[in-house]
């Protein structure tokens, strides 16, 4: 399966709850919780993460809310990366502590930790924690507590900042229900892009297609499509809307299965819900059917289940 290349993310101003922080910078004249926890799963590099000056920066902490799942990596966007001068200017995270911590509703313990580098390089890392579980067997979630061991210094502010932290949790295939499509062909319907069966595919206008889709009580994490074939128009350029929440992504020609991942609403892989729409923006053009775009299948994963 390939993987999309992420093109732009695009979030409105609107704060979710999931990260709370030892300590945050002040901001009386921007809002109160500007450089809150909060900014760091906003989607938003302009915004970020950060404590107050005169912390030591070494010792301090971001904590998430987990549903029960496993954490395969933590996805981290050091320093403000509002510009490259920005990210000079203020610490970076060099060595986090990455805690596992159990449960919901009980007495907090200790259930994993382990020590990860990161690299003083502006941009998205990925810092792999070798799959650990997160919650009981009783279906209780937990927390993801990352705290910084160690840091490089700012080149004008004392600042620590985090602008993105990302929890990828392993992935499983869940079933979904279509709700929605822009347009279909009374022989090639919506139906057939859940049918496992490649040889079955839907069929719609090309200008304006969408499918819109969700699951029963699963955190959806990523979305694949598999276009049917060089004679109808494939999927080019897509663009994934969940709980306001936009991500747009650029695919290969080809007729491989291409994932493309929900954006994350909370931290976490798999924190969307409800109704999800994949629109496509632009198409690879067939060669006998141009203006019709054909789908094979459509399979989504999920990271967590919460439909009790």
């Amino acid at each position: 399966m390939k993987k999309a290349l992420l093109a732009v993310i695009l979030v409105p101003g609107v704060a979710y709850a999931g990260g709370i922080a030892s300590t945050f910078k002040p901001e009386p004249k921007l809002g109160a919780n500007l450089w809150n926890a909060q900014s760091a799963i906003d989607g938003n590099l302009e915004t970020a993460w950060m404590v107050p000056g005169e912390s030591p920066n070494r010792g301090e902490w971001i904590q998430f809310d987990v549903p029960k799942s496993t954490l395969d990596a933590v996805r981290i966007y050091p320093g403000w990366g509002r510009s490259e001068k920005d990210f000079q200017d203020y610490a970076r995270v060099k060595q986090l502590k990455v805690e596992i911590i159990c449960c919901l509703g009980e007495d907090e313990r200790s259930t994993w930790s382990g020590t990860v580098d990161v690299a003083d390089e502006q941009g998205w890392q990925t810092l792999e924690v070798d799959n650990n579980a997160i919650g009981n067997d009783f279906g209780m979630g937990g927390w993801v507590k990352l705290s910084v061991v160690d840091i490089y210094e700012g080149r004008d502010y004392p600042n620590l900042a985090v602008s993105e932290v990302v929890l990828q949790l392993e992935e499983y295939d869940t079933g979904a229900v279509i709700s929605a499509v822009s347009s279909e062909r009374d022989d090639h319907l919506s139906l057939d892009l859940l049918d496992d069966d490649d040889r079955t595919y839907w069929v719609g206008d090309s200008a304006g297609a969408s499918i819109t889709f969700a699951t029963d009580g699963h955190g959806v994490s990523s979305v694949s499509v598999k276009a049917r074939s060089n004679d109808y128009d494939r999927p080019k350029k897509v663009r994934i809307t969940a709980n306001a929440r936009v991500l747009e992504a650029e695919l290969p020609d080809s007729l491989d299965e291409q994932s493309v991942e929900i954006p994350p609403i909370v931290g976490y892989t798999g924190s969307a819900w409800g109704d999800i729409q994949l629109e496509v923006l632009e198409v690879y053009p067939g060669t006998k059917h141009a203006g019709e775009i054909a789908i094979a299948e459509l399979n989504v994963k999920a990271t967590n289940y919460d439909g009790i």
